[in-house]
């Protein structure tokens, strides 16, 4: 009997050594990722933004006083990370280890690298960190990592989607605003620095906490156990296939997801609602405000006023989109570029597209590499349909697909 005791006592310390190891590391990791100094020697400075194949915003920067640009995803819900695959281009010092969530739910851990300085455009930072993890999303090879919230916070961001140009500042004085602006007030970690808003799927219910994302390329995502809540029968479709992936996430994991159209959404503290909204579900996700939401106004995220103000770029906002219903990946085992996902109840379900199945080619564009898969990926939503050939069986079919809205 002692000596069961005895066990218990060793395991029971070694449970609390190790909570406290977690908790050490994790303030330490929070520290880090916050340390960064500014220097701006102008009022106001302009950055250039263009999207990727993937649909994220790219702005150019200069790492460790650099002579050549590297293309960062800019990423208000992520910290600061560089990519392993371009590492070799420029050695950076080890200082410490991370553990990271990402927008599928899922943790990991990675190496947190110093950073001596970052320049973009007339911006200079000095002592930053940035996370270093393998990222395998597709036609993202040349993108060197994200700028995220260690760098975000030291400025206001104001976003316009109509010029691709982003105006930054440390005064929300230096900016002039529409009249019928929308402010909604934010809320900050004060560990991790980022910054969320509440939503209300009614009006009268309880509000959920959402992540401001701009790495996230959709419009809200929320975990289904929340929609579900309400108890209201919204229309939905499910995603066949393999899942979305986050950061350091298994890229075979077989789909949960599901679209849901609400039917208004409203924004905590304030008379703002949305109609019609779609959002994506999955059991384990982050709840996440997304680049596809903000695209529709002119956006300044302000971590020092603890705001969101959005600019309608139209009167009545449309947030339904058109889909050919189905999504691609490439398949580096297969070497091939095959169908990773169909969404119910769409033009390519209801044309019967087998999951998995090869693409051939698309519009008659051969998808003979990587490069060619890339540059039909930066130009995908030109166009009601597509002709697309795939291989399935040994049998190779075409298809003549439309764009149609998610919900009709």
């Amino acid at each position: 009997m002692k000596k069961i005791l005895k066990i218990i006592g060793v395991l029971l310390l070694l449970m609390i050594i190790a909570i406290g190891i977690f908790i050490y590391n994790t303030s330490s990791q929070y520290k880090k990722m916050s340390e960064g100094e500014l220097t701006m020697q102008t009022l106001k400075d302009t950055i250039p933004f263009s999207y990727s194949a993937s649909g994220h915003i790219l702005i150019n920067a200069k790492i460790n006083d650099s002579e050549k640009d590297y293309k960062f995803i800019l990423d208000s819900g992520a910290a600061s990370f560089i990519f392993t695959n371009l590492r070799e281009e420029i050695q950076l010092e080890n200082n410490g280890f991370g553990i990271g969530k990402n927008s599928s739910g899922s943790y990991f851990t990675s190496k947190i690298k110093k950073i001596n300085s970052l320049q973009i455009e007339n911006l200079y930072f000095t002592n930053l960190n940035a996370k270093e993890i393998d990222f395998s999303m597709d036609c993202l090879e040349d993108v060197y990592g994200l700028i995220g919230i260690g760098v975000m916070r030291h400025l206001i961001w104001n976003i316009d989607f109509k010029n691709d140009i982003i105006i930054v500042s440390k005064k929300i004085e230096n900016f002039k605003f529409q009249d019928n602006r929308i402010e909604i007030p934010l809320t900050e970690n004060r560990f991790s620095h980022h910054i969320s808003t509440s939503i209300k799927l009614r009006e009268n219910n309880k509000s959920t906490s959402v992540l401001v994302d701009l790495g996230n390329s959709g419009i809200l995502s929320l975990k289904e156990n929340r929609v579900l809540k309400d108890s209201i029968n919204f229309k939905s479709k499910k995603i066949l296939g393999i899942g979305s992936t986050g950061l350091a996430d298994n890229e075979k994991i077989i789909s949960k997801e599901k679209f849901y159209l609400l039917d208004s959404i409203y924004f905590g503290k304030t008379n703002y609602f949305v109609n019609n909204l779609p959002v994506m579900t999955s059991p384990n996700g982050l709840n996440l405000l997304g680049l596809g939401f903000f695209k529709k106004y002119k956006t300044t995220i302000s971590w020092f006023d603890k705001k969101l103000i959005l600019e309608p770029y139209e009167n009545n906002l449309d947030f339904n989109f058109k889909t050919y219903g189905f999504t691609t990946k490439n398949d580096k085992e297969e070497n091939k570029i095959i169908i990773k996902s169909i969404t119910e109840n769409s033009s390519a379900s209801r044309l019967k597209i087998p999951l998995k199945s090869e693409v051939v080619s698309i519009n008659n564009i051969n998808m003979i590499d990587l490069k060619t898969y890339c540059e039909y990926k930066a130009t995908r939503n030109i166009g009601d349909s597509i002709t697309i050939k795939i291989k399935h069986n040994n049998s190779i079919k075409q298809f003549s697909i439309k764009k149609e809205y998610l919900f009709n």
